[in-house]
């Protein structure tokens, strides 16, 4: 099996000055130039005595996803049709954007999360590029390394990844990358306080782990800290999911393996700021030992916490971890990424992830950013008002306000753990994270969502 490090995908793709002989020239056109052409991604193919060219339209609408999108659909054409070697033809009249975007597209559509399945005769594939795209090339790859990596985690089954065997990779991948790991477990957790974190794992064999990585940056300033759920499996505890909706529960992990992918491209791309990554660890089981509605738990932060649902649990969790970002660390900004919400799926579908903040600023430059990625969010309101639907009857506050509002009052429930001096935003990414079918350039599954969206905010932030 191979390196967990490892990212090896589908297709491989470098530059080179010399195309071997006989591999199929792909190229893109911009002007339907066949009847075969009518929608974004068809293709048509030309033989020419020794010569395949294969032309894959762009369609008529073009936005800052469409080479991304058609980038995913030549890697997917390429897998599909078993070919060994090709050469794409990057049109000269290619903006920066859109070039980086069909480079970004054939890395993330080469990705695919077989290791478990039996493979018949295997194909290596390889796209040649022209050596003056090594450059931009590895900057994609980079990046696309590193969403490829959070995929290939999230997919993982709770047999494999748990708090105690993600720990173990977090410290090995730190190691690999530069970076620093301190793990907290849950008896040091319990020992500093932080009981609503201790609460959620109590009822699984691998108890909670928070683990804290760091990458110093170039720069010397306050980092950044990312806060990143990691429910290894939920089955809702007590307040029980139904047998269908365990099903995909293994990426409730999936906030928490975006911040890995952050800190992994940010330490390779050498980014000026320094981050903190906080991976808040648990699996919410049942046993004789879990938590219960109605328990009273007392966080990291002194709050108390009623619990009204244990299948609330993510917002636990990232409490502790948030208010251990404030405790230990002087704060630029706190992002969280968190698969938090079924009602943020029901309000913005597969397309956008919800965010709820408490700096405008903030929120206009991850917005900018999401436009720019396609890693696309949306505003979610932050008003008092909702506040009351999680005011505690016997503690601070209570876990859950029920269906009404649900995205809302689970990131005003996060708010409750945040300075109003710290700019912060939470992302609601439960819509996003994973699919049940494929996109041009992700396989069904995990999507990575995050990872290149807060790269280009870090890249960017202080231009």
């Amino acid at each position: 099996m191979r390196d967990i490090i490892d990212t090896k995908t589908d297709i491989e793709i470098k530059t080179s000055p010399k195309i071997p002989a006989g591999a199929i020239r792909l190229q893109i056109v911009s002007g339907a130039k066949s009847e075969l052409l009518k929608e974004k991604g068809d293709s048509v193919v030309e033989k020419e005595k020794a010569k395949t060219t294969v032309s894959f339209y762009t369609g008529e609408k073009i936005n800052a996803d469409t080479y991304r999108s058609l980038g995913g659909i030549i890697a997917k054409w390429i897998k599909k049709n078993g070919i060994k070697t090709a050469a794409l033809q990057i049109p000269a009249d290619l903006n920066d954007k859109d070039h980086k975007a069909l480079l970004e597209g054939l890395l993330l559509g080469s990705f695919s999360f077989d290791k478990y399945k039996k493979k018949e005769d295997p194909v290596d594939s390889v796209i040649y590029l022209d050596p003056s795209e090594e450059i931009l090339l590895q900057t994609c790859k980079t990046v696309c390394d590193a969403v490829n990596m959070a995929r290939e985690w999230a997919h993982e089954p709770a047999a494999i990844i748990n708090p105690q065997t993600l720990s173990e990779r977090a410290q090995k991948f730190a190691k690999q990358f530069g970076l620093n790991c301190k793990i907290l477990d849950d008896k040091q957790l319990t020992e500093m306080g932080a009981g609503a974190i201790v609460a959620v794992g109590q009822g699984s064999k691998t108890p909670s782990r928070m683990i804290i990585l760091e990458y110093k940056g170039t720069e010397k300033e306050k980092p950044v800290v990312l806060v990143g759920k990691a429910l290894t499996f939920d089955s809702g505890g007590y307040s029980i999911k139904p047998g269908d909706s365990m099903v995909g529960m293994k990426y409730d992990k999936c906030g928490a393996m975006a911040v890995l992918g952050v800190l992994r491209a940010a330490s390779q791309l050498k980014i000026a700021t320094p981050i903190i990554g906080i991976i808040c660890a648990a699996e919410n089981m049942l046993s004789q030992n879990s938590y219960r509605p109605d328990d009273i738990l007392i966080s990291l932060s002194g709050k108390s916490i009623e619990v009204i649902s244990t299948d609330a649990e993510g917002r636990l969790v990232l409490a502790d971890g948030l208010t251990y970002a404030q405790q230990n660390f002087s704060p630029q900004a706190i992002v969280d990424l968190a698969t938090l919400t079924g009602g943020c799926a029901v309000a913005y579908g597969h397309v956008r992830a919800g965010v709820l903040t408490n700096n405008q600023s903030l929120y206009r430059e991850l917005f900018e950013s999401g436009e720019r990625t396609w890693e696309r969010i949306w505003q979610l309101p932050n008003d008092e008002d909702y506040a009351k639907l999680i005011k505690g009857k016997d503690a601070d506050i209570k876990n859950s306000g029920g269906r009404l509002a649900s995205p809302v009052t689970g990131g005003m429930f996060l708010k409750e753990f945040v300075s109003d001096e710290i700019p912060w935003a939470h992302l609601d990414i439960a819509g996003v994270a994973d699919l049940d079918e494929a996109t041009d350039y992700s396989v069904p599954g995990a999507t990575g969502f995050g990872v290149r969206l807060l790269v280009d905010w870090l890249s960017n932030r202080n231009q």
